[in-house]
């Protein structure tokens, strides 16, 4: 296959050339990120949705017949058609189908400037990821693109301001790292895996505190619009959800770690700053998806108002009331997003004077 063949091929969204085609499907999520279950196999027929395929890369399988599908092949055996027809329908579909945003890949990152605990990467070299982050929906591709990492047995160490070192123990934690909006690792959270705990995070000691941070940001970089979620699961939650859907991918999420935006750093280090050097790329369009909860559309509004005076396009959405974006489906995340609220004064003091959670309980 030549190489122009396969440059039309990737850019063809295989999940968008289904529904043209009026292919009968459930999208599924898989080990390896998004699925497409085919009703009928275009090989054997059998029409018991048994065939599946990766929304991304078209690779796949029947599991009746076992045959065995790419892209490309997929849409030959389906049509039915030679070569050189395939190709042709192929060119015809894309014109079609038009330019649609990829799911956008982690760029690349500087983890020299901190020492991590002794942990290994998700997942694995052999495909593995952790039981605890598949049963909160966090796929092997969602741990990699947020680079999240496993300490079974591993120290932080750190010197103390006397010139005295010390250490924290950082075992059986997810470690979540933070970086920079140039992508230099900054800091890292600890997330307790064996639920028994008294501190669900641990925090570094001697290192930047996350509150001056975007977690994420540096995947935010020259996105012109971005949601803000709060925490790393809620954050991951919106991606996921994003992904699922091919007109939100060109959206990046990120997280402020609390219902709060930090600013007033005279030398601009705090997540205003960061905001702003974001807008310096090309950032314009920002919507805020905290909690589902009075107090965090309080904060959200206050938020907003800062953000609104310094030049963004704001929106605030609303989440079912007690709940986060790891709390519900990908569905009622995109929902929430699509039904957001334009920020503005009238608005501010409306949800002031009447909150709709208020209202709701």
């Amino acid at each position: 296959m030549s190489d122009d063949i396969r440059e039309l091929l990737d850019e063809l969204d295989i999940e968008q050339w289904c529904q043209d085609e009026g292919i009968a499907y459930n999208l599924t999520r898989g080990h390896s990120g998004m699925q497409i279950n085919v009703k009928e196999c275009p090989e054997c027929h059998d029409r018991r949705f048994r065939t599946y395929l990766n929304a991304e890369t078209g690779i796949g399988n029947c599991f009746i017949c076992n045959a065995t599908f790419t892209k490309y092949r997929f849409i030959k055996t389906y049509l039915n058609a030679s070569d050189r027809e395939t190709v042709k329908r192929i060119k015809e579909d894309l014109k079609a189908q038009g330019w649609r945003p990829k799911k956008r890949a982690s760029v690349a990152v500087i983890e020299e400037t901190v020492k991590l605990p002794t942990s290994f990467p998700l997942p694995t070299a052999s495909g593995e990821n952790l039981v605890y982050l598949e049963k909160r929906g966090i796929s092997d591709e969602i741990a990699k693109y947020f680079h999240l990492r496993c300490c079974l047995s591993g120290w932080w160490n750190f010197t103390k301001e006397d010139g005295s070192t010390g250490g924290q123990r950082f075992d059986n934690r997810l470690i979540i790292p933070v970086y920079d909006l140039d992508g230099t690792l900054v800091t890292f959270q600890g997330r307790d895996l064996t639920g028994e705990s008294e501190r669900k995070y641990l925090f570094p000691k001697q290192l930047p505190g996350t509150g001056r941070f975007l977690l994420n940001g540096q995947n935010a970089w020259r996105c012109s619009e971005i949601v803000v979620g709060e925490g790393a699961f809620d954050v991951m939650a919106i991606k996921i959800a994003f992904d699922e859907d091919v007109n939100l991918r060109r959206i990046e999420a990120v997280g402020t770690f609390g219902k709060h935006l930090s600013y007033g750093a005279l030398d601009g280090n705090d997540q205003l700053g960061r905001f702003l050097k974001l807008k310096q790329q090309g950032l314009k369009r920002v919507t805020i998806m905290w909690d589902g909860e009075h107090s965090a559309l309080s904060a959200a509004c206050d938020a907003a108002s800062l953000l609104h005076k310094n030049g963004f396009e704001v929106k605030i959405a609303l989440l079912p009331a007690g709940k986060d974006p790891n709390e519900i489906t990908p569905d009622q995340v995109r929902a929430a997003f699509y039904k957001a609220q334009p920020f503005s004064q009238g608005l501010l003091i409306k949800w002031k004077l009447r909150s709709p959670y208020k209202a709701a309980s």
